[in-house]
């Protein structure tokens, strides 16, 4: 499976129409379908990593295929606490970027499952397998500046301000997680190891 920006375009064009018609609690419910979206989005990501270690019987090689999740909870009180500061345009895309980023960097948000090759002392191989787990490394100044760009355009839009914000939002978010790093640890029965590699 591979993230496709257009379905988290699709979400977040719902929850900002939404809330056109809404009278009180709007931050908050920004807040929690935002975080929601993202998370939904960011499972849709498949986790690929080149591993390498040592397992009980010798040295190990392989590749990692999993997952990378989100805290929506833990996103969602920091977007909150951001739409109520009320911020310029540009600290709002700041702030964005910085809760987007402090919500993907935490650890143990990767799971992989590392599978390949034990290559012994004396020379033989066998299959091998076991998890890994790790942490994902974005630049938070993608997403900032995209959406600095994005309030800038939208402050001169008499109409579709909606339908733009979500488009850049989430290309901003794909882009974050595209050019981003994914580092594991190899965990038991490895006896050391780890990998590094990408989402997509």
């Amino acid at each position: 499976m591979a993230m496709n920006p257009a379905t988290l375009q699709a979400a977040l064009l719902a929850i900002f129409n939404a809330m056109n018609s809404m009278t009180e609690n709007g931050d908050a419910y920004c807040a929690a379908e935002m975080a929601k979206a993202l998370k939904t989005f960011t499972l849709t990501g498949q986790v690929a990593t080149v591993d390498a270690g040592a397992a009980p019987a010798g040295a190990y090689v392989g590749a990692g295929v999993g997952v990378m999740t989100i805290n929506a909870n833990f996103l969602e009180a920091d977007l909150l606490a951001t739409f109520q500061a009320r911020y310029n345009n540009d600290g709002l895309a700041d702030h964005i970027a910085a809760d987007i980023d402090n919500a993907c960097k935490v650890d143990n948000t990767v799971a992989t499952t590392s599978t390949g090759t034990v290559t012994t002392p004396a020379g033989a191989t066998f299959p091998f397998s076991g998890p890994g787990q790790g942490k994902f490394a974005g630049n938070k100044s993608t997403v900032s500046a995209a959406l600095k760009a994005c309030f800038s355009v939208m402050n001169g839009m008499a109409a579709g301000g909606n339908e733009y914000y979500a488009a850049q939002l989430a290309a901003a978010y794909y882009a974050y997680l595209a050019a981003g790093a994914v580092n594991v640890t190899l965990m038991p029965p490895f006896v050391s190891g780890a990998g590094a590699g990408r989402i997509a």
